[in-house]
């Protein structure tokens, strides 16, 4: 049978209420465990890639703190997992509000039922109100392990801290659709802190512009700063704003630790017997066109040999180009004319048409087709392939992907017009 007795005071209530918001932005269930000297409230997302705990002191955070584990001996604990709205349900805002008259409380009163008597094992909560009323709140608790991130500070050689509401700030200026924030140290005495978000999608319609926003913050501004220049670090915007969020509630510091990307960053702050950490995954091998934290990413395998078989090329040689240019189209091809005593060109052989495609292939007598008579005299409707509009002699188009007034470079001969005005004025077709 497990003992569970505890009180908070109204403020102590109201940190209760902060701090359950707070972990309600990391996942739907809390877990709770209790051991003889502290309180702590966990929680894991979903992609376990942030974790969170905040620890409560039973000297200093409680009135009354009573906890003896079934088994365990001193060293003994009780743990157990509840849903986070059910726990927000009882521990409502305003708890603490001296200048209500109604709504506040005088003192909350939480123990656990736990016993082979009872049916089943409660998580009772009592809020006595200042009228002399009570209320009694029942809550179904379901057994767990509860398990712990590990994360070593002396590892974790970079670390800054700044106020929370200088913090909080800041980040009212990243955009509410951002994913990912990237913490650069810059070597020019500033920090940016960078949001960014690689696409949005909202049914068919999708932003491919990416937002980004950065807020530049001189290392001056920090309590404590001492990072590596150039540093980059990714880690999740959400995340980041429920942190500072809870933090700025307390009115403390916040201090990050971390080492490099790819390896864990936590952030600490508390005051008043209330410790937070939370425990979050970072990056450091993000896509290049939406962040610059792939500037630091160090160079797979199978790059470095590409650059060491580069770099080992005489500079004298040309490298083959990976695609061959487009092939001219027949119609532009002009017949070449044969020098004397000069060999035969081979013509390239042609591929054979494909009997399931949706084009005709252009038939080789087609490049070679000749004009109908006209008169020379009558104004004429032709195409000029040329850039040169000094002097036109008639109304041109202009294209400026070829290379010269309708001929190629190897030939001077010219393609003369083929339709007459007159034939046009009714329509093309």
């Amino acid at each position: 049978m497990v003992v569970l007795n505890f009180t908070l005071t109204p403020e102590a209530a109201a940190k209760v209420h902060d701090l359950l918001v707070c972990l309600g932005k990391f996942s739907d269930t809390v877990a709770i465990e209790a051991r003889r000297d502290k309180f702590s409230f966990t929680a894991l997302n979903s992609s376990k890639s942030a974790y969170a705990a905040l620890s409560l002191d039973s000297k200093q955070f409680f009135t009354s703190y009573e906890c003896i584990p079934s088994q365990g001996g001193s060293d003994g604990r009780f743990t157990c997992s509840m849903y986070t709205k059910a726990l927000l349900s009882v521990f409502k805002g305003r708890l603490y509000d001296p200048s209500a008259r109604f709504g506040s409380i005088d003192s909350c009163e939480v123990s656990v039922q736990d016993r082979a008597d009872q049916t089943e094992c409660r998580f009772i909560v009592k809020m006595i109100c200042n009228q002399g009323i009570i209320k009694t709140y029942k809550l179904t608790y379901e057994a767990t392990d509860v398990m712990h991130a590990l994360f070593d500070r002396n590892v974790a050689k970079n670390k800054w801290s700044m106020h929370a509401s200088a913090m909080k700030e800041y980040t009212e200026y990243f955009g509410a659709k951002t994913e990912m924030l990237d913490i650069f140290a810059g070597e020019d005495g500033r920090t940016v802190f960078k949001s960014y978000t690689e696409k949005i999608s909202s049914g068919k319609e999708v932003l491919k512009h990416p937002l980004v926003t950065a807020v530049a913050v001189r290392v001056a501004d920090f309590e404590d700063f001492n990072v590596q220049p150039g540093l980059h670090i990714v880690i999740s915007v959400k995340d980041f704003k429920a942190i500072v969020s809870h933090a700025d509630t307390l009115k403390t510091s916040l201090k990050a630790y971390y080492s490099q990307p790819t390896r864990p960053l936590q952030f600490s702050y508390g005051c008043d017997g209330l410790l937070c950490e939370f425990t979050l995954m970072t990056s450091g091998d993000s896509n290049a066109a939406a962040t610059p934290a792939a500037a630091i990413q160090s160079p797979s395998r199978g790059n470095s040999r590409a650059r060491s078989s580069t770099s080992d090329r005489p500079s004298n040689t040309t490298s083959r180009p990976e695609m061959p240019p487009p092939v001219e189209p027949a119609s532009r091809r002009a017949p070449k004319r044969r020098l004397p005593g000069s060999r035969p060109v081979t013509e390239p052989r042609r591929p054979e048409p494909d009997a399931d495609s949706l084009f005709v292939q252009q038939e080789e007598d087609d490049a070679r087709w000749e004009p109908v008579d006209y008169n020379k005299e009558e104004e004429t409707l032709g195409w000029d392939a040329s850039a040169d509009h000094a002097a036109p002699v008639y109304p041109t188009f202009t294209d400026s992907a070829s290379l010269s007034r309708t001929e190629s470079a190897e030939s001077s001969e010219a393609i003369a017009p083929t339709q007459r005005v007159s034939q046009v004025s009714g329509g093309l077709w």
